[in-house]
């Protein structure tokens, strides 16, 4: 399979630099179910053990055992490019699902570089108008001011195109506390958002290479590609040695042998006024994790958790993921038809296969109705979904 994004690629854009770019684009998770349909290629949780044959981990590593937790949000933390546990910031960025009325969706990335060539700096868009899946939409995208100047500007924090731009100009607001957000691209989007519970963040320590990563998710309200629309986003900043990217085989999450198998970032808000939000990771070893919140403060750390990844027969799409927590609570992946990301797939010169789709994560009985979700995120490639153990514990 070539190394270029498919149908409807923007020119000059391959299909790692697209995915760098979507470089938070998610987190993810796996579950338990005994009745597995026939032609589905399923991941089957292993227990750990103490397998002789297997060596003990370096001294510094972990099995990719993560540190999660909350953390105060403000827009002084997204701006910041000072180190954060010696790790320099990589890159933030914003990204997310919109739907309108009708039920179509737009997917929105803006990337901000803090290392130079971290990602492919600008704008992305990808949505499902009049398609069967999410397409990329170039003339959209494309057409945008790519540079950015960063600005506090008293105690907010700006994000906009320079003066003098090539392509459209935009804007990102943030108020100093982090609590709303308004984003605008000149004729195609103009959105405001009210921060879903506290900052999250997770860290994964290695001697090759750590990463912390911090997120704070939004529930956004506005117009995007001349429509009302309703739905969620997130802010979310990386920190990784320099050298080392995102989506480029030596982090933590995408190493040749010790890798995630799904990732998703998500939020849902419920017409009862509640909501969910969070991350889930699954991977290899020890690498994994349920890092939740809700309207009530309450917050679920986990690094405890089992899973599974279910792909549809002869596809790279996840009919169902799901995760258990150590407290014995289930959540499931449900995925929207139309939220295949087709134009992402491709292969990478290491570990970056990971088929995008986007939908909804909902707990095992909750008959709550949605009004506003997303969750983006990826699973890894056939033959990368199953359990396995690198060290000895």
């Amino acid at each position: 399979m070539s190394d270029k994004c498919g149908m409807g690629q923007a020119a000059g854009m391959d299909r790692r630099t697209a995915m760098r770019l979507l470089g938070a684009a998610a987190v993810g998770v796996n579950g338990l179910f005994s009745m597995i349909a026939p032609g589905v290629a399923t991941a089957t949780p292993r227990v750990a053990s103490a397998d002789k044959s297997l060596s003990w981990p370096p001294a510094g590593a972990f099995g990719g055992k993560a540190i999660v937790g909350p953390h105060q949000p403000s827009a002084e933390l997204m701006l910041d490019t000072a180190e954060l546990l010696g790790l320099p910031p990589q890159m933030s960025f914003i990204y997310g699902c919109l739907r309108d009325s009708d039920g179509n969706m737009s997917e929105w990335v803006r990337n901000f570089n803090l290392q130079p060539d971290a990602a492919r700096q600008g704008l992305f868009v990808q949505s499902n108008l009049g398609k069967d899946a999410l397409r990329v939409a170039p003339d959209i995208f494309m057409a945008a001011a790519a540079e950015v100047v960063a600005s506090n500007e008293g105690g907010n924090g700006i994000w906009r195109s320079p003066d003098g731009a090539k392509g459209k100009p935009y804007e990102l607001t943030m108020s100093a506390d982090g609590g709303t957000i308004h984003w605008t691209e000149a004729g195609a989007l103009d959105v405001t958002g009210t921060l879903m519970g506290p900052g999250l963040q997770w860290y994964i320590a290695e001697p090759s290479g750590s990463e912390l990563y911090v997120s704070q998710i939004y529930e956004m309200k506005g117009v995007a590609l001349g429509k009302p629309v309703h739905g969620v986003m997130a802010f979310d900043k990386a920190y990784l040695p320099k050298g080392i990217r995102m989506y480029g085989g030596k982090d933590p999450l995408f190493r040749p042998k010790e890798h995630h198998r799904t990732w998703y970032t998500w939020g849902t808000r419920y017409k009862d006024g509640s909501y969910d939000a969070g991350h889930f990771v699954l991977g290899t070893d020890r690498i994994g994790f349920a890092l939740l919140t809700n309207e009530r403060g309450q917050l679920v750390l986990d690094t405890n958790v089992t899973g599974r990844v279910e792909l549809l027969s002869n596809e790279p799409w996840p009919k169902r993921v799901s995760v258990r927590t150590s407290s014995g609570a289930e959540w499931e992946f449900i995925p929207d038809q139309q939220g295949h990301m087709p134009d992402m797939l491709g292969t990478g010169a290491t570990t970056a296969f990971t088929p995008q789709t986007e939908g909804r994560w909902r707990r095992l009985g909750d008959r709550r109705e949605p009004e506003a979700w997303f969750a983006w995120g990826e699973v890894a490639e056939r033959g990368r979904i199953d359990q396995a153990w690198n060290y000895r514990f």
